[in-house]
């Protein structure tokens, strides 16, 4: 590696690129940008209880954009500035898309899946997200469901949140107890 020369201010802002680089990382941003949203939306609700998928890919971009600049000398500051400036616009574009088009929202945040009916687990439902049936029972306990039977309906939310309906007093249905098998004092 060649020395660095410092507060090379041509260097630290510009680099050392042909202009027609700065295309490229337009380009590149894009492509791994929407790369990124649709992996996580095929790696599904379990991972993104706490946050939505964009705001996800969102956190990562910028961190990646602005440690690559503020560490490696080669990288100038200005394709970080870049970078951010076209991670939060197509986090932007994609808002404005979700609101204006309900096909667009479907498809990268998903709809609601029914996990529990009437107190029984929705087996198929567990299968198409990918969650097994203790991780199930382990945030209906987070919510202090101590029997399935206690909820009429339960929905497992494009946020990874659950949506819990419960029982009306006088009706219980039957269901599975949430305390787990394997208990630790």
């Amino acid at each position: 590696m060649d020395p660095v020369v410092p507060f090379d201010w041509h260097r630290l802002f510009i680099g050392e690129q042909p202009p027609l680089f700065f295309l490229e990382i337009v380009f590149r941003v894009i492509m791994i940008y929407a790369f990124t949203v649709i992996a996580l939306r095929v790696m599904g609700k379990r991972g993104q209880r706490q946050m939505s998928p964009f705001e996800l890919v969102l956190i990562i971009a910028l961190g990646s954009a602005t440690g690559d600049s503020m560490f490696y000398p080669e990288v100038p500051i200005f394709y970080a500035w870049l970078i951010v400036l076209l991670v939060v616009g197509l986090d932007r574009l994609l808002s404005v898309m979700q609101i204006s088009s309900k096909r667009v929202n479907t498809f990268l945040e998903g709809n609601p899946r029914l996990m529990v009916r009437e107190g029984k687990i929705v087996e198929e439902s567990l299968q198409k997200e990918l969650l097994r049936r203790e991780e199930l029972l382990g945030l209906l306990r987070e919510q202090e469901i101590t029997n399935t039977g206690d909820v009429q309906y339960v929905f497992l939310e494009p946020t990874g949140q659950l949506g819990i309906f419960r029982s009306a007093k006088q009706q219980q249905f039957e269901g599975v107890s949430t305390y787990p098998d394997n208990c630790e004092e």
